[in-house]
């Protein structure tokens, strides 16, 4: 027995559809809190050590200030040094965030892309 045209336009028209409205209800995407970028740590650092900055070597020389390193298993204090920066770099100091369930997260310093953070002084 032949299907009639109507009935199969009407099966094609809701097969149709249903995919638009299938594909538009899992098209839905929440994007999750984007992780921390650095290692969870037992706690904040301890206070910066005061120190004396020395003269430039250079007039191209950047002062890098101390800082508290994370090992792995303690900080340990960095002395402020003189570096030379590699080109359109600027200095993004190590930092640790408080997270809202409490734990620390310790993310190192280094040299960055221009345009970022700054503690670094001539």
């Amino acid at each position: 027995m032949a299907a009639r045209p109507g009935v199969i336009m009407r099966a094609g028209w809701w097969m149709a559809i249903s995919m638009v409205v299938g594909l538009a209800t899992g098209c839905v995407v929440n994007e999750p809190e984007s992780p921390p970028r650095g290692v969870v740590v037992s706690g904040p650092p301890p206070a910066p050590v005061h120190e004396e900055r020395p003269p430039a070597p250079n007039p191209q020389a950047i002062w890098v200030a101390g800082y508290w390193h994370w090992t792995g298993m303690q900080y340990a204090w960095i002395p402020g040094h003189w570096e030379a920066p590699p080109s359109g770099a600027v200095w993004a100091a190590p930092r640790v965030t408080t997270m809202k369930d409490g734990r620390y997260i310790y993310e190192s310093g280094g040299w960055r892309p221009g345009g970022g953070a700054r503690n670094a002084i001539r």
